[in-house]
């Protein structure tokens, strides 16, 4: 497959916007109000550039000083070049920024080979510099270089495009492309606009993803890969019965679901109450969740196909050990797990890792060689403390929004996306 990696290049390749700084340092404070027409989205950027251009003082040699004294990158952005490289990935930048700065950052650090598109300048010998656009798109003209446009260029050549970006000119690019990492503005416009990306810092996680090979999965149960919330909300209405309460409808059990039982219990009964009324629940629990348990959309087709790539899978739930095992056999798929971990069998419930150690250790394999599955932020921060990257399932205990404010390596749109993984940069092999 050949595949194209299309970088942004202010704030996601250069530590800093040079765009931003330069005009900061070498025009009028009227600059200003251009770039807040820019933000607030009354302009684009090919017309903030042809404003401010007029602006800009300083001859041609104290400008190129200023750069170079500001030439930092992401200290990792060499390493995946060379990566990509070597594993004949092409890689090119495409900018919204100003073409000579990017050459000179570039030459500064032996990477002038690497193609790039960007705003084209020609620096006046009396000071400023005038800006032309050859890469806009006459049928938007908003900004002064189209990435979307650029995209759209590179197709008849290959046959995957990934783009990496951080900011507004990003977003038509990361709406066309075949996969997007994105960190700042981006990523919540492409958690918005429910853009499959990934969050990234720093090239160290692109480098790590391109490396990845998933050898194994980690499941949550409840939410994840089973539903048994008719059996949750029938356990907790025993407990409610026999402590004289009535219980809220089944339609709000979402809302008060937690992490663990003890949890649950706590919002609605006192630390010494909440221990009596566990056993209770368990028991009513232990009678009905049987007949009230069932695979989600995709589940076992999921759990199917990853067993016969042979990848190892194990489950870390807080739910009841037992239950979890019990459930997992009356479904049929007991078999196709290296390990079931629940609650009672680890020290400590998610979210804490522990559960996830004994998983890796029960599948014999490293943190880095394996993904977690989860629908909850509980799931996310387990994962993190685990070192393992987690992918998050918006089933309905949380929103897309919510579960992006912990930063998951991915948010699936399905369970199946798991299956079609083998079809992107990122397979099991």
């Amino acid at each position: 497959m050949k595949t194209l990696i299309l970088c942004d290049f202010d704030g996601t390749i250069s530590t800093y916007d040079m765009g931003y700084i330069l005009v900061n340092r070498f025009s009028s404070e009227d600059w200003k109000t251009i770039d807040q027409d820019y933000c607030d989205g009354k302009i684009g950027s090919k017309e903030a550039y042809s404003r401010i251009a007029g602006l800009l003082k300083g001859d041609g040699k104290a400008i190129l000083h200023f750069i170079q004294k500001h030439s930092d990158i992401d200290p990792y952005f060499s390493s995946f070049y060379k990566y990509c490289k070597e594993n004949h990935i092409d890689v090119k930048i495409v900018s919204d920024g100003l073409d000579f700065y990017i050459r000179t950052l570039l030459e500064i650090h032996r990477l002038n080979e690497i193609p790039f598109y960007a705003n084209t300048t020609h620096l006046l010998s009396g000071g400023g510099l005038e800006i032309s656009f050859p890469h806009s798109n006459p049928e938007c003209g908003l900004c002064g270089t189209c990435k979307k446009k650029l995209i759209q260029f590179h197709r008849a050549d290959y046959d995957m495009i990934t783009f990496v970006g951080n900011g507004l000119s990003d977003r038509c690019a990361a709406a066309e492309a075949d996969f997007v990492f994105a960190k700042d503005s981006l990523y919540p416009f492409c958690i918005d606009k429910d853009i499959t990306c990934h969050y990234f810092q720093s090239f160290s996680e692109i480098l790590a993803d391109l490396k990845k090979r998933i050898h194994g999965v980690i499941f949550d149960l409840d939410g994840t890969l089973i539903e048994a919330y008719e059996a949750i909300y029938q356990a907790l209405d025993e407990v409610f019965r026999q402590s004289g309460k009535e219980i809220f409808l089944y339609r709000d059990l979402k809302n008060y679901l937690k992490a663990d039982l003890e949890s649950t219990l706590l919002q609605f009964f006192s630390p010494e109450e909440a221990q009596k009324t566990i056993p209770i629940m368990r028991k009513k629990y232990a009678e009905v969740y049987i007949d009230h348990t069932h695979f989600l959309d995709g589940a076992k087709e999921v759990i199917e196909t990853l067993h016969a790539r042979s990848v190892r899978m194990a489950i870390a739930s807080n739910k009841f050990g037992r239950f979890s095992r019990e459930a997992l056999a009356h479904l049929g798929v007991s078999h196709y797990f290296n390990a079931v971990f629940g609650a009672g069998d680890v020290p400590r419930n998610k979210p804490f890792p522990d559960m996830l150690h004994a998983s890796l250790k029960e599948m014999n394999l490293p943190p880095e060689e394996v993904i977690y599955v989860g629908d909850t932020v509980t799931d996310i921060e387990a994962g993190k403390e685990a070192g393992v990257d987690v992918y998050a399932l918006p089933t309905g205990f949380h929103s897309r929004e919510e579960l992006s404010e912990k930063k998951p390596k991915r948010i699936l749109k399905n369970l199946k996306e798991l299956i079609r993984l083998q079809e992107n940069l990122f397979h099991s092999s």
